[in-house]
């Protein structure tokens, strides 16, 4: 076989439970030249050309080459040697490789047909990632009652020239019931007076259609929502004074349905800033001056808020303001440093004052946020840097209500007394805290015990938001890891949509902070109980091994496991 990693991949998987897979078409039994059909939607007649030959890698193994001429073109793959029945009902992913050559453009729409039903097709053209490479794909299907005994895939272009191989079906096993709400993670959160909450890139998930597998995970699993790009400065007021507001309300909208809370993201940004403000959020390419600068951000804050004004409950008001750069505080510990951008360069300062009193004057109600990353773990220069910002606002009247960590993590970055340290110290400002954009990569995804350990870091960081009133609030960037922004497979759901050891950690540690809630906080210490106990922390690792049962109240503020059962600290 071609990928010695992938085989790696799948024994990792087998081993742990994953998923089963079954290939369907590995394309060594085919002689060089074959040829398989190739179906267009609308014609008896096509072009278009599927034919196996030697892998543009490695000439020993076979795959198919495939030179598209026409829209609506698939290559058409007999499945009656597996199945003649509904096979979405028993398999839930078509996965494949493809390699694409230099000369291939990166982006396409992919399409999968059983028969003629639509089992999956891209909302748009996605860039389907290097060239001259392979690279591994997959895709949900949606559930048909079709009986086909053909499977039609490919991607609809006029011109398009990719190779295939390897394709086969994944049967996903989730390892629990969403429509049993108790197996949640939202009801566990509701119960604990937390929220937990997800970002969803619209463009790939459809919303709308809540008959659907990704659709149904994220209502069911959070009672928060953010928007991961369809409510930006670009996406919603890509030309001066002209707003789009269709995503952003299919999001609030959504929301309403299902009782969930919105996070607006983000009102001001260096990044993602539409071109007639800036080409790259640092030139002020069209020579504004202060005040007509002030007065865009000004327009552009009042109408959004004002458009959802009792929708969204929290808005990131100013997100990434500070630079990554902060070694004044060397000399000047209550110091920090902006990152420069066409708002910093050209307003100054109060730049970010303004925008959270334009917000705030737009809906008093809504809860405004300031957010950043790498400014989670105390010690750093940056974390010190982002506190002396915050309470340098808070003393000045700005109307900051809270401060978002984005924890973007990877394994091995955690360090919980860092972490609570800093958040608690919060708390005398008066601002919220709330873990914004959490993701955590696994730069060896497929070692063994990677999940495991990566669901030990999402763990640490839900402990630590669970011990303090003023964090109500941990929101994941993202659904599925084939989704994410990040590599190394950070997310709580595999691309199938299988939960993770993540999952599981995070509905464990919200499980318990819920029975806290209701009074469940202190094991039985009745005349049978020992005199000293183990005490171990939410992710099972031991804290105090053989403490004297009357030194438990000394331990530092945080929920534990002793004699079995949690225990909160206080």
């Amino acid at each position: 076989m071609r990928h010695t990693l992938l085989l790696m991949m799948l024994a990792v998987a087998t081993l742990q439970g994953h998923s089963q897979e079954k290939v369907i078409y590995d394309f060594e039994g085919y002689e060089i030249g074959d040829r398989l059909p190739m179906n267009d939607l609308y014609s008896d007649k096509t072009e278009s050309v599927a034919e196996v030959t030697a892998d543009p890698t490695n000439p020993q193994n076979k795959v198919l080459h495939v030179t598209n001429k026409s829209w609506n073109t698939l290559i058409e793959l007999a499945i009656g040697h597996i199945t003649q029945g509904n096979i979405t009902e028993s398999y839930r992913m078509l996965a494949f490789d493809l390699y694409r050559p230099a000369s291939d453009a990166n982006y396409k729409q992919f399409v999968a047909r059983l028969g003629q039903d639509t089992i999956y097709a891209d909302a748009g053209f996605y860039d389907q990632g290097q060239a001259e490479t392979w690279v591994a794909k997959s895709y949900i299907m949606e559930r048909t009652d079709e009986a086909s005994d053909k499977i039609y895939m490919g991607f609809n272009s006029v011109d398009a020239e990719y190779y295939v191989d390897n394709i086969r079906l994944i049967a996903a096993d989730y390892g629990y019931d969403f429509t049993d709400e108790q197996q949640t993670l939202r009801y566990h959160a509701a119960k604990a007076g937390k929220n937990i909450g997800v970002a969803v890139p619209v463009s790939r998930i459809n919303i709308n259609d809540e008959s659907l597998l990704p659709t149904q995970t994220v209502f069911r699993n959070f009672n928060m929502i953010v928007a991961e790009n369809e409510m930006k400065p670009d996406a919603l007021q890509p030309n001066r004074g002209e707003f789009n507001f269709y995503h952003g309300d299919c999001i609030v909208d959504f929301a309403a349905r299902h009782d969930m809370e919105v996070r607006g993201h983000t009102l001001v940004w260096h990044k993602q800033v539409p071109a007639w403000i800036s080409s790259d959020g640092i030139k002020n390419d069209h020579g504004y001056s202060r005040d007509e600068l002030l007065q865009i951000m000004k327009d552009h804050i009042t109408a959004v808020v004002s458009h959802y004004k009792g929708k969204v409950s929290e808005w990131d008001v100013v997100n990434e303001c500070l630079d990554d750069d902060q070694t004044t505080i060397r000399t000047n510990p209550l110091s920090y440093d902006l990152r420069p951008s066409v708002w910093q360069n050209v307003i100054g300062e109060d730049y970010i004052d303004s925008a959270f009193v334009y917000a705030h004057r737009a809906d008093p109600d809504a809860q405004l946020y300031i957010n950043d990353y790498g400014v989670e773990f105390q010690g750093k220069a940056k974390t010190q840097a982002y506190y002396n910002l915050v309470r340098r606002l808070v003393n000045d009247g700005i109307p900051v209500g809270g401060v978002g960590f984005q924890c973007h993590l990877t394994v091995g970055d955690t360090d919980s007394a860092k972490f609570d340290n800093n958040v608690k110290r919060y708390a005398p400002l008066g601002v919220e805290c709330a873990v914004t954009e959490l993701d955590v990569s696994m730069p060896d995804a497929y070692a063994q015990g990677a999940e495991q350990q990566q669901a030990e870091e999402y763990g640490k960081i839900a402990s630590v938001m669970m011990n303090y009133d003023h964090c109500r609030n941990i929101l994941v960037w993202g659904v599925t890891d084939d989704m994410s922004w990040r590599q190394g497979n950070p997310l709580i759901f595999r691309q199938t949509l299988e939960p993770k050891p993540a999952f599981f950690t995070l509905r464990d540690i919200l499980q318990s902070a819920a029975q806290i809630a209701d009074g469940i906080t202190t094991p039985d210490t009745g005349a049978t109980a020992s005199a000293s106990v183990d005490v171990y922390d939410l992710g099972g690792r031991p804290v105090a091994l053989g403490l004297d049962r009357k030194d438990i109240g000394r331990l530092p503020k945080g929920i534990y496991i002793i004699d079995g059962k949690c225990t909160v600290v206080r």
